[in-house]
């Protein structure tokens, strides 16, 4: 546990040299070749466990899978990847989401060949970044890769000047203020990334039903921590490993509030539910490691964390994704995406938000 107290004080702030890289094992794909459920070139072991999770009669539809649920999956199968490979079948298969995927892949085919430019449509893409996204550029999250992509759609783009130590409900308070003065567009497309989603969760509870915000159509919902971490928790609970904790916080002049406001469990801000604004279409971006894919960074807070259930490395699956939105499901990649997801599919779900998110 005081490993892991270290590391992932290290993987958040990414402050130190010696964090962990963001790269992911080698591993020989050249005999890969099956496709099936969206993903190409899948290994035997990948086909056998989504063919097991396609079989698997239990907990028919997405929202059976709750977080208890995929727990007693990994438990009772002895093995996490099951559980994770259940969570992505239940997905891809939910209506909803096969019609997203559908576009999805329609519309990528058409964007390799040119991209439409929205500049008369006059909409912003806000960014919410993820904590520490000022003194940890290297992983995005800043959202600088997002951002830049929507410049080149024609759409206005800008990053939410929240703290990046703050505490949810003080970045949502500044989500919700910010908002309120982009008087001069027709529609404003939110993105989230890891912490910076929890701090959106927050903000539409604060003043999603609010006439000013009924100018944000689409939220982009990227490795969301909607619902806490239990890695967070658990320093937490340990009084040498908080102590640990606060005194590195205390050094670095971080706020210790907004690292404790990521906590899960009952007395967490992130634990309440989330009732949707009917004028906002939600994407979530799901991320679905297996255990050998999963990059240096995340592994010792994956590996943790698999005593909950599967996870992308700092999160639970069933807590990543809003019931009420679409959801991508992004196979391999955990918390970081270290995997990319090919430009043209990035592409189209960004038009997906202007073409079917903005009426």
């Amino acid at each position: 546990m005081r490993v892991l107290a270290s590391l992932l004080l290290l993987a958040v702030a990414g402050a130190c040299h010696v964090d962990k890289e963001l790269k992911v094992a080698e591993i020989d794909f050249s005999n890969c070749k099956a496709s099936m459920f969206y993903v190409p070139d899948l290994c035997e072991d990948e086909v056998a466990l989504l063919n097991w999770a396609a079989a698997f009669k239990e907990a028919p539809r997405l929202s059976d899978l709750t977080a208890e649920r995929l727990k007693a999956v990994t438990d009772a199968e002895k093995d996490v990847d099951r559980a994770a490979a259940l969570y992505y079948h239940r997905t891809v298969i939910d209506p909803k989401n096969t019609a997203f995927m559908s576009y999805l892949l329609r519309r990528e085919k058409e964007l390799e060949k040119k991209l439409p430019n929205y500049a008369d449509k006059k909409i912003l893409l806000l960014f919410s970044p993820g904590m520490f996204y000022r003194d940890n550029p290297q992983v995005g999250a800043d959202g600088k890769q997002f951002r830049l992509m929507a410049r080149k759609l024609g759409l206005a783009e800008g990053i939410i000047p929240v703290e990046q130590t703050g505490t949810i409900d003080e970045n949502a308070r500044t989500i919700c203020d910010y908002i309120e003065t982009r008087h001069s567009y027709n529609a404003i497309i939110l993105a989230s990334l890891s912490k910076g989603s929890g701090d959106v969760k927050r903000a539409i509870q604060l003043c999603g039903n609010e006439p000013f915000f009924k100018i944000v159509k689409v939220w982009y919902n990227v490795a969301g921590i909607n619902k806490g971490s239990h890695l967070i928790t658990d320093i937490n609970d340990t009084w040498m490993y908080k102590a640990e904790a606060r005194s590195y916080f205390c050094y670095k002049g971080y706020n210790w509030d907004g690292f404790m406001s990521m906590r899960a469990g009952k007395d967490s801000p992130l634990d309440t539910p989330l009732v949707v604004p009917p004028h906002l279409k939600v994407i979530n971006v799901v991320s679905v490691p297996l255990k050998r894919f999963v990059s240096d960074r995340s592994k010792p807070f994956y590996e943790y964390l698999t005593r909950y259930g599967p996870n992308d490395g700092l999160t639970l699956l069933a807590d990543s994704h809003i019931p009420d939105g679409v959801t991508y499901v992004s196979w391999r990649n955990d918390h970081y995406f270290r995997y990319p997801i090919a430009e043209a599919r990035l592409y189209a779900m960004m038009t997906y938000a202007v073409e079917v998110g903005i009426q």
